[in-house]
């Protein structure tokens, strides 16, 4: 089943999710690892960033327990742009056992209706280049690459 998340009331579970996401991706690139003894300000920053304007997210439980979520959000460019009014899809996470199941399908659903009852033009999100399995389920929902995301870390 999916439903709108509320975060303020469940930043606990939704960090669970986003922490499985994070630990998927720590081999991935130095921009997802994460400092030891840091959950606490991660928690924090996600809140932040979930309960922002223009932004939700979307769980999918089975049996009231969140297996899945989608956090979107609505952004709004120039005018001058063909494509002015962007959703952006920030992390996407499905427990380990419910992929391939559907629970992103119907994920991505629930997020393309909010995003055209927005007024959305299009969709954009990042995948790292090392998932994959993650590329290759954007390109089936019929994403394309439009640029490459670099990063130079300036720290070590």
């Amino acid at each position: 089943m999916i439903r709108e998340a509320i975060p303020a009331e469940e930043i606990d579970e939704l960090f669970g999710l986003w922490e499985e996401l994070m630990q998927l991706h720590q081999s991935h690139h130095a921009v997802f690892k994460v400092k030891p003894n840091s959950s606490q300000q991660l928690k924090a920053g996600l809140l932040s960033r979930l309960k922002e304007k223009d932004t939700k997210v979307f769980v999918y439980e089975v049996n009231q327990e969140p297996v899945g979520m989608i956090v979107v959000s609505i952004r709004r460019s120039a005018d001058g742009f063909k494509l002015a009014t962007k959703g952006l899809i920030a992390e996407t996470i499905v427990k380990q056992s419910y992929r391939g199941g559907g629970v992103g399908q119907e994920l991505l659903d629930a997020a393309r209706k909010w995003l055209t009852d927005k007024g959305a033009d299009h969709i954009e999100l990042q995948v790292s280049i090392n998932n994959t399995g993650a590329a290759r389920f954007w390109q089936k929902q019929g994403f394309s690459i439009s640029t490459q995301h670099m990063v130079l870390p300036l720290k070590a």
